[in-house]
């Protein structure tokens, strides 16, 4: 079991500080994640692929979830350059991404920052239509999303939020 904790604990003062506890993600998903390339639709449309499409991540030290969304992203086909970075805190507030979003990796992807475990018909909807907007967001780490478990039914359903271009979280339909 890991726990999550906020910097600077001292100089939070009155601030309430979340502490969330996760399960499974220093060791990967607590169960094999299936993936059957379908997102699961009335019609049944396809995940589809993100062939040649570059991603940076960057992920909390020692995080296993993370590299398990990656390999997620490159069976369908992304580039990954995964990377520990132990100032994450610090880059992911530079990327304009609000601390109500955050979770254990932050990427960078066509101009965007994807942070946490954001479903690939999210990222592809966001790289068609191109809004005004600093990325997408899966706050916190929920256990049935892509690269901590569940499968593609589970992983239609998650609460992908866009970061708007003034920070602010917005629900974002894919």
């Amino acid at each position: 079991m890991a726990t999550w904790t906020t910097r600077g604990l001292a100089a939070a003062g009155p601030t309430l500080i979340a502490i969330a506890t996760v399960t499974g993600c220093a060791d990967g998903p607590a169960k094999p994640a299936a993936d059957d390339g379908r997102r699961p639709t009335a019609v049944g449309a396809d995940v589809g692929t993100l062939d040649g499409v570059a991603f940076d991540v960057r992920r909390d030290p020692g995080c296993g979830c993370c590299t398990s969304w990656t390999e997620y992203l490159t069976k369908h086909g992304a580039a990954v350059e995964l990377s520990e970075d132990p100032e994450r805190q610090a880059f992911r507030t530079q990327q304009g991404v609000p601390e109500g979003a955050s979770s254990c990796h932050t990427a960078v992807v066509d101009g965007y920052t994807i942070e946490g475990h954001v479903p690939i018909p999210a990222i592809q909807r966001l790289l068609d239509e191109r809004p005004d907007a600093i990325g997408l967001a899966l706050p916190g780490m929920p256990a049935d999303s892509p690269g901590m478990g569940g499968d593609s039914t589970s992983w239609a359903n998650q609460p992908v939020m866009l970061i708007d271009a003034q920070g602010a979280l917005v629900p974002f339909d894919y």
